[in-house]
């Protein structure tokens, strides 16, 4: 019977993540009942219903009518989870009300069977939120079958002028309304004041705050989420930049920067707080939000001679080693079994 993988969106790299790149696998793996779309098929046997995102009332009427096994997957907070929904700077609190879909998943839940989400701090605020508690925690994986370039190698001598780049989108900046989002002041000041020495880079657009400065910043245009990989491993980027205010939001994100950093060989400067997506970043490497341009620029400095950016990033290599999706595709296949 058919196993049908619902993707949030067509394109996107979390929908790539969650339910395409996985379903390339299983389908790789021998089980030819996959079936991949955005669109949720009622008529044919289906065996396993698994949906990215599902928080309209109107899909989950859908989904009643079905009689299979049902699963949820988020890799995002998209409801309110302790009073908290989006942040006010994100432009995505446009088109997408919280509120809705807090209410529209009381009224679904009670006919799914099981949710899989990124992280144990999404687990357990969607364990308090809604009560429903057979929550399953699969993280983000990246295919080293896309991410097969070779990755940078070690440096031999101290970065003279690093490359850092930021690949993040537009909704961790208030692009709109002037805010800063999620880079901190000491963050926006370093880079402002070391801006002649180091090869500053933006995937898509200039933050307004850094305006200003356009002609000494490289912006390199959006690609689609298969070209992704090629474009950030074609920058030799030393350092990735991903940045984070603390917020119940941002404690449900995963570690995808990170693992990006991780698979193109460059160190990720993620911020540090509790239950921050970026436990894992070596202690060099995290910023706290309070902390100063030139407190920010002694960590980042030192980072920049061999002995240390070498540690670092070794022990990046090791921790992706474990987080390709090749070697974690059972858990996938455990999930849609009979």
């Amino acid at each position: 019977m058919t196993k049908q993988l619902i993707r949030g969106r067509a394109f996107d790299m979390c929908s790539a993540i969650r339910m395409g790149w996985p379903s390339e696998v299983l389908a790789c793996s021998g089980d030819p009942e996959i079936m991949l779309s955005t669109r949720l098929f009622i008529g044919i046997p289906t065996s396993h219903v698994y949906v990215q995102r599902c928080a309209q009332k109107e899909m989950f009427d859908s989904l009643k009518k079905m009689k299979c096994k049902k699963i949820l997957d988020f890799d995002d907070m998209l409801f309110r989870i302790y009073g908290e929904g989006l942040p006010e700077y994100n432009f995505c609190n446009k088109f997408l009300d919280v509120d809705k879909t807090t209410e529209a998943l009381k009224y679904g839940l009670s006919d799914v069977d099981q949710v899989t989400v990124t992280t144990e701090f999404l687990k357990q605020g969607f364990i308090d939120t809604f009560g429903f508690k057979n929550v399953k925690v699969i993280p983000n994986y990246l295919p080293r079958w896309i991410y097969h370039f070779d990755r940078a190698h070690f440096a031999a001598n101290e970065i003279q002028r690093p490359r850092v780049v930021y690949a993040g989108g537009p909704t961790h900046f208030g692009q709109e309304k002037r805010e800063t989002g999620d880079f901190s002041q000491g963050l926006i000041e370093f880079l402002r004041s070391n801006i002649d020495r180091i090869d500053l880079i933006f995937v898509g657009m200039i933050p307004w705050f850094l305006e200003d400065l356009k002609s000494k910043i490289s912006v390199v245009p959006y690609v689609n989420v298969m070209q992704l990989p090629g474009l950030l491993n074609s920058l030799h980027a030393d350092f990735y930049l991903a940045p984070l205010r603390e917020s119940v939001f941002n404690k449900c994100k995963s570690n995808l920067k990170y693992l990006e950093a991780c698979s193109i060989g460059a160190i990720c400067l993620g911020s540090d707080f509790p239950d921050s997506p970026y436990s894992m970043i070596d202690e060099r490497a995290k910023f706290d939000w309070n902390m100063s341009a030139n407190e920010i620029g002694d960590k980042f400095w030192n980072l920049c001679k061999p002995s240390e950016f070498n540690q670092v990033l070794s022990g990046q290599y090791q921790y992706m080693d474990k987080m390709w999706l090749e070697n974690n595709a059972l858990q996938y296949a455990e999930l849609l079994k009979e």
